[in-house]
């Protein structure tokens, strides 16, 4: 009787140490730690936009692809305003001023279209209304034949809704289909190599060993196709792009790139991105700097008053 009575009084005294415990961290380490974190991003500034009636005429350029058509450039453009310079949400089918990041594609960044948007608002008369739908880390072959190819419709679609016609679309994507570095085809066939393609696969990468030509430029082929189909007096502007963290150039790419723009009418070369690379204009060797994007946005400026004309 006396054991039992023992036993009892020691569960009691563990139960009571847990409870204890238990309070003593949620009350004195969890709760603090949580309430710092919950104080910080309610410090953090809210990134506000100003609404504003889309205008009925203007000249509207649209720029999608992978993060260097999104908000990956860093760090925000300083003077990223202008009285004549908009931007359109696909998302929300409204217009706002132009502000980075911009709205309607990803990523927290500033973006290589506005020190284009900057100077087509400086030297036009008529309103620029820029149009952004990019998404990071992607492949040509899901906007062509993956869920990117839905998005791709629908902001095709509000865009022939909301009465939004751009003049020019501009494609830039290539890195995320070049050939990853070291690797050859003979890798296929080699035990030590076998986790390394199902972690690709996982991470859904379809093309470590870098797209032929003929895939890229028949996906591309597509994009254009469908773009061309909703407004069928756009231009199709399609920028070199296939190096990121010091791989070289990948010939495949660039070529589909090449081909597209020669086989097209409306289509053209808007700018050769794997020629603006080093530690200055890329910040992580991927992305660009304020000065790579300042020396990109110049090649699209020409490429797109040359092919306006």
């Amino acid at each position: 009787m006396k054991k039992y009575f023992l036993v009892s009084i020691i569960l009691i005294f563990v139960y009571g140490a847990g409870v204890v415990s238990r309070d003593f961290i949620r009350d004195k380490i969890y709760s603090p730690i949580r309430n710092s974190f919950i104080n910080s991003a309610a410090s953090e500034p809210v990134v506000s936009y100003i609404q504003v009636m889309c205008p009925k005429s203007g000249l509207t350029l649209a720029i999608f692809g992978q993060s260097n058509s999104a908000n990956s450039v860093r760090p925000l453009a300083p003077d990223a305003k202008h009285v004549n310079l908009f931007q359109y949400d696909w998302k929300s089918g409204k217009c706002y001023e132009y502000k980075e990041p911009l709205l309607g594609t990803n990523g927290d960044g500033g973006n290589v279209i506005t020190h284009t948007a900057l100077k087509l608002a400086q030297y036009s008369l008529k309103p620029v209304i820029v149009a952004p739908f990019g998404v990071g880390g992607t492949s040509v072959l899901q906007w062509a034949y993956g869920y990117l190819s839905y998005q791709h419709d629908i902001v095709l679609s509000n865009m022939k809704r909301d009465g939004i016609n751009p003049q020019v679309f501009l494609w830039h994507q290539g890195e995320w289909d070049a050939r990853r570095d070291g690797l050859i085809p003979s890798d296929l066939v080699s035990e030590e190599k076998e986790n390394f393609w199902l972690d690709e696969v996982r991470i859904g990468n379809d093309s470590p060993l870098g797209l032929l030509k003929v895939s890229y430029a028949d996906a591309l082929q597509i994009i254009l196709d469908k773009t061309k189909k909703y407004f069928p007096e756009s231009h199709f502007g399609i920028a070199l792009v296939s190096r990121c963290f010091n791989r070289g150039q990948w010939e495949p790419v660039r070529e589909a790139q090449r081909e597209i723009t020669q086989v097209n009418k409306d289509a053209f070369i808007s700018a050769d991105s794997d020629k603006i690379y080093s530690e200055v204009t890329r910040y992580d060797k991927c992305h660009f700097s304020q000065e790579g994007a300042r020396q990109l946005g110049r090649q699209y400026f020409l490429a797109i008053t040359k092919a306006l004309k």
